[in-house]
């Protein structure tokens, strides 16, 4: 058969072919869509030509199963050579890569999120600890040392918890000014010298406490022990600071500038037991000669603990006045040895009062003959005619005898509600200390039996 002939044929299917000769390479019929295919191509007879056009905007999917598995000379038979000329086109979903690049952003957006946080929650527990600050630590700036050597003494010690972020706070730079909570614009400067801080502590409360500069060199600390009296404080002190003078100290003791606003008009004594607080007393270069200043200061203290436990206001609920609570305060300090029993020889001595009786209590004899606490009293002493002996007067006694304690204080005016009207040293159950109390006089004739028994002092 003819080309001319196989043309024919061609048209008269209906169908385009390519001819192999067309197909050869260096054919410029190559080069240009034919319309009509060759005889020679008769195992591809039947088998539609997708456009080029076509082909690139949508995917051709073969289904074999529209074929008859028996037809032969289709894509699926055996004796099928592919066309290289065909070109297969890859199915995409109709979204795209779309979806899956949604949701990478959107996951890396969480994760952005969340470590901020942490990040932001890490940077906050430096900068301002959850905790409260620990022990105190005494820190030396040494001369010539820059904001950031200070910086890294303070982590060192245990004061901050991160130097080099501590030196960023104190930069605070604007890049990082609105991540870090610090104030910007500030050049720091620390003076030399010694400072008292703690462990732990906000960046803000260190840089406060070196901008208030060191503390005054101490020279020597002078502690005054609970229910001492003004005589032995006057010993005490002296013991401690040699350069001061006796005669200065009791007249520091006796002066109207430490006088209560309480202290009774018609009094006649020449000094205030009772009114300075014992404490630990910090002395600088300043007041190495200066004996008012110290007890002024302890003078000064006491006040303030009389305020901080409203002694006026809890002093007139139980029916006394601040100076018979401050009395009253003096006895427990003398007597008791446990803080648990303060309160009930609180309410032993406020019972008593009510009773009309003599409180009996030998501290007050000891205070009376001038003899210290576990000397010995002789019958002679107990008889002793002194507002102070209570032995033999009812009442309280004139003054205080001694220096209470705030733990006193308080329970002078915070008494435990309960019926005792005695109480006597026995070392009950075993606690060294303990006391006994009891209502009646049968009750406490036992204890007292007790304590003669252990040889605690009772005669």
């Amino acid at each position: 058969m003819s080309a001319e002939d196989e043309n024919e044929t061609s048209e008269r299917d209906g169908k385009t072919f390519r001819s192999s000769a067309d197909m050869a390479p260096g054919n410029k019929a190559n080069e240009t869509p034919v319309d009509k295919p060759s005889a020679s191509d008769s195992a591809t007879e039947g088998i539609p030509v997708v456009p080029e056009d076509v082909a690139i905007e949508e995917a051709v999917v073969w289904d074999p199963s529209v074929y008859e598995e028996s037809e032969k000379g289709t894509i699926f038979g055996e004796e099928l050579e592919v066309d290289a000329n065909v070109r297969w086109v890859r199915h995409r979903r109709p979204l795209g890569p779309i979806p899956r690049w949604g949701l990478v952003v959107f996951l890396l957006l969480i994760g952005a999120i969340f470590s901020y946080r942490k990040v932001d929650q890490w940077v906050n527990s430096l900068v301002t600890p959850d905790a409260p600050p620990g022990d105190e630590i005494e820190f030396v700036v040494e001369p010539g040392w820059s904001s950031g050597e200070v910086a890294v003494a303070l982590g060192s010690a245990g004061i901050i918890d991160n130097s080099p972020m501590f030196r960023q706070w104190m930069r605070c730079h604007s890049m990082i000014g609105w991540f870090i909570d610090c104030p910007s614009g500030i050049e720091y400067e620390f003076q030399a010298g010694d400072y008292l801080l703690q462990e732990h502590l906000a960046f803000q409360e260190v840089v406060d406490i070196l901008n208030e500069g060191p503390i005054p060199p101490e020279v020597i600390r002078v502690t005054i022990p609970e229910g001492l009296t003004i005589s032995q404080m006057v010993v005490n002190i002296k013991e401690r600071m040699p350069t001061y003078s006796e005669a200065q100290l009791n007249e520091a003791f006796s002066s109207d500038i430490v006088r209560w606003e309480h202290y009774p008009e018609d009094f006649f004594l020449p000094w205030y037991e009772g009114m300075f607080f014992p404490d630990t007393y910090q002395l600088d270069e300043a007041t190495l000669t200066d004996e008012m200043s110290l007890v002024t200061r302890m003078h000064n203290q006491f006040l303030n603990v009389v305020e901080e436990i409203e002694l006026e206001e809890k002093a007139a609920a139980v029916g006394l006045t601040p100076y018979e609570a401050l009395v009253v305060a003096s006895l427990i300090e003398e007597e008791a040895l446990l803080n648990e029993e303060r309160a009930k020889i609180s309410q032993v001595i406020h019972n008593r009062l009510e009773q009309g009786w003599s409180l009996g209590m030998e501290s007050t004899v000891r205070y009376a003959v001038g003899k210290m606490s576990g000397e010995s009293l002789t019958r002679e002493d107990l008889n002793s005619d002194s507002p102070w002996n209570t032995w033999i007067e009812p009442g309280l006694p004139l003054t205080p005898i001694s220096a209470p304690g705030r733990a006193s204080l308080e329970a002078a005016v915070s008494p435990e509600d309960g019926p005792w009207m005695f109480f006597v040293r026995t070392d009950e159950n075993g606690v060294v200390g303990a006391h006994t109390f009891t209502v009646t006089s049968e009750e406490f004739a036992e204890a007292v039996a007790i304590c003669r028994e252990k040889d605690l002092g009772c005669g």
